[in-house]
């Protein structure tokens, strides 16, 4: 914390680094980039706990450290959420605020906040009834949902043409089949939990006095798949009627358009004019 506070170089950092993942290493973890990362997260969290403008100028700063954690780690992109959260567990919203920033910045990814939430805590379908839960994944699903419009809206340009007709179309067909598959884990999480047959659920079953519970965890499963079998359902609906509108692979720019016949006598006169002899130009003006 007193290194990030004083801006230290990277060297300074890293040093300090290091020596976490390596007694992360001595005490047997399998992923020591986990542990360096929480120190790591929760430091920034604590040096930026004065305002929002705070966290963002430590996020600045750490921006190069942060998007490197995911590529090496994606286990260690999901810890960054997770010590967000636990940093910001009596203020859940501020957590939000601050996960939806770093979506931003691209060191979180929509990914990553999906699973953090439906597949590492999930509890047993349990975490369905947090607001804050569903504030999050509904959220990050409106930043994937809204670039997704975006695109469409490029693609369906009528003055598109080609190559770069073909370029958005590539770029349509891969962030829609991105979009689709996080709607689907979302669905594939919300199902055995709606339905009351999750790997979590099944072993609180043998509680009886966990029934009542297991019901309000089922009723929360149905309200979230409902929700998001809607969002999935109008995205669809939404693309497919704009892509009926777009212009058709291979449209090729229009030819420049010809001379008319006006233009092109006129372009001749002036070609075949000859140019005025100076004489010619002295002698009309001792006339004038």
């Amino acid at each position: 914390m007193k290194l990030i506070r004083q801006k230290s170089s990277d060297e300074e950092i890293e040093a300090v680094i290091t020596s976490i993942e390596e007694q992360a290493k001595t005490h047997g973890l399998t992923d020591p980039l986990i542990a360096s990362t929480d120190v790591y997260v929760t430091s920034i969290c604590y040096v930026g706990s004065k305002s929002l403008s705070h966290f963002l100028s430590c996020i600045e700063r750490c921006k190069d450290r942060l998007l490197a954690i995911g590529p090496k780690s994606d286990a260690a992109r999901r810890q960054i959420i997770n010590s967000v959260m636990d940093y910001w567990v009596d203020q859940p919203g501020i957590g939000i605020n601050i996960i939806d920033k770093m979506l931003n910045y691209t060191i979180l990814t929509p990914l990553s906040v999906l699973e953090w939430a439906l597949v590492d805590n999930l509890a047993a379908g349990s975490t369905l009834a947090k607001p804050h839960i569903f504030e999050m994944i509904s959220a990050t699903m409106r930043k994937v949902t809204n670039r997704m419009r975006q695109i469409v809206a490029a693609r369906t340009q009528p003055t598109l043409y080609e190559p770069q007709l073909s370029i958005l179309d590539e770029t349509l067909k891969k962030e829609k089949a991105d979009m689709l598959s996080m709607f689907q884990l979302i669905e594939d999480t919300l199902v055995p939990v709606a339905g009351g047959y999750s790997d979590g659920m099944m072993e609180r079953t043998e509680d009886d006095s966990l029934q009542p519970e297991n019901a309000m965890i089922q009723q929360w499963g149905s309200r979230w798949l409902n929700v998001f079998r809607r969002k999935v359902a109008v995205e669809r609906a939404f693309i497919d009627e704009a892509m009926t509108s777009a212009p058709a692979l291979g449209t090729m720019a229009p030819p420049a358009p010809s001379l008319g016949i006006d233009e092109k006598t006129e372009e001749s006169k002036t070609l075949e004019e000859p140019p005025m002899d100076v004489e010619e130009m002295h002698d009309t003006a001792e006339i004038d």
